[in-house]
């Protein structure tokens, strides 16, 4: 089965989930195109894992181990130490393939992840990063923590010089892809806003900068099409020498642990 039809599979349970799945299911599918591949002795991370493409992180990219974590709260402290969270969870496509595995609760910008020193092969982390408000490079100095020398770290986030960012600026818009204000609303106490969008060049710099070696960088759609109503600006940013590559909306980064974090509060990115 292609991947796209895989992870539908694995997100029609609600409108809500088949909608946001086709939205980014360019995004998802190149995603696991970029997942270094996996044995059955490999762990996989998913950093706020939605379900859409955990399974195939096992089923399509070969790994045994497959962990997920998402936003939560810690217990109270036992002995001085706060009790991690985890709970355990199944999706089951709409063709009868039934998925399980556990997923952990914490703080991604501010706890101590719940693993060992190199216990992972590969951390994916997807439309996460740009949600950190207060400490990014916790979640880039725990990653390399917890994985093996050699090991990757698979990033995706939106790119806040994409076409559509420019043509906004242009228009006199604001160029964020997600910056709105969010009225919460019930017991939802998540802010989904985005607190800070990357450039490309900044997200190679946050990945030298927690010990990894960029070994791929590349922008591209959210949806499986490119979209080509901001094409128009290509033409102003070549009258001027501007370069009109990395323009896309999602920026697509893998990162080898080289060693440890190199400088845990670069200059640019802290005050």
């Amino acid at each position: 089965m292609p991947l796209a039809d895989y992870i539908l599979s694995f997100s029609s349970q609600t409108p809500e989930a088949r909608q946001y799945a086709e939205t980014h299911l360019g995004r998802f599918v190149r995603t696991l195109e970029l997942v270094p591949k996996g044995g059955p002795a490999d762990r996989v991370l998913e950093m706020g894992a939605y379900m859409q493409i955990t399974p195939a992180l096992h089923t399509k990219s070969g790994y045994g181990e497959v962990r997920g974590c998402y936003l939560g709260a810690l217990r109270r402290r036992w002995l001085g130490r706060p009790v991690h969270r985890s709970e355990k969870k199944t999706v089951t496509s709409s063709n009868g393939e039934s998925f399980t595995c556990i997923i952990d609760l914490f703080n991604a910008e501010s706890d101590l992840y719940p693993y060992p020193d190199g216990h992972f092969a590969t951390v994916v982390c997807c439309e996460l990063f740009e949600h950190l408000s207060e400490d990014p490079m916790h979640l880039i100095a725990e990653v390399n923590r917890i994985l093996r020398p050699g090991g990757h770290l698979v990033l995706s986030t939106p790119n806040i010089c994409t076409l559509r960012s420019v043509a906004a600026v242009l228009k006199g818009y604001h160029p964020g892809l997600f910056s709105q204000f969010i009225k919460r609303t019930g017991e939802n106490q998540a802010d989904p806003r985005h607190a800070r969008e990357y450039t490309p060049a900044e997200i190679q710099h946050v990945l030298e900068a927690g010990g990894f070696t960029l070994e791929h960088l590349e922008t591209g759609p959210y949806g499986m099409e490119r979209v080509a109503e901001w094409d128009w600006t290509i033409d102003l940013l070549q009258q001027h020498s501007l370069h009109t590559d990395l323009r896309d909306q999602v920026i697509h980064a893998i990162g080898k642990k080289a060693g440890a974090v190199v400088d845990r509060y670069p200059s640019w990115l802290y005050a």
